[in-house]
């Protein structure tokens, strides 16, 4: 699972992921490539209709925001 940290993103995959993290999860309102590769990677799972971060989606976003100069 270690492979969900350190697999490189696409701009769409993060876009994606950080939508999800700021609570925009209906499926609808995301592409669905994105959503299939996070899947795989274990970033993210669909639970009662919304798409939500696992433990290790958190981990992955709490270290891209880490990574990101402050604006």
């Amino acid at each position: 699972m270690e492979r969900g940290l350190l697999a490189p993103l696409s701009p769409n995959e993060e876009k994606a992921l950080r939508r999800i993290a700021h609570g925009m999860s209906k499926p609808q309102h995301l592409r669905d490539a994105p959503i299939v590769r996070l899947k795989r990677l274990f970033l993210i799972e669909e639970q009662d209709g919304r798409i939500r971060l696992t433990d290790l989606g958190k981990q992955r976003f709490a270290g891209g925001q880490a990574a990101r100069p402050a604006a």
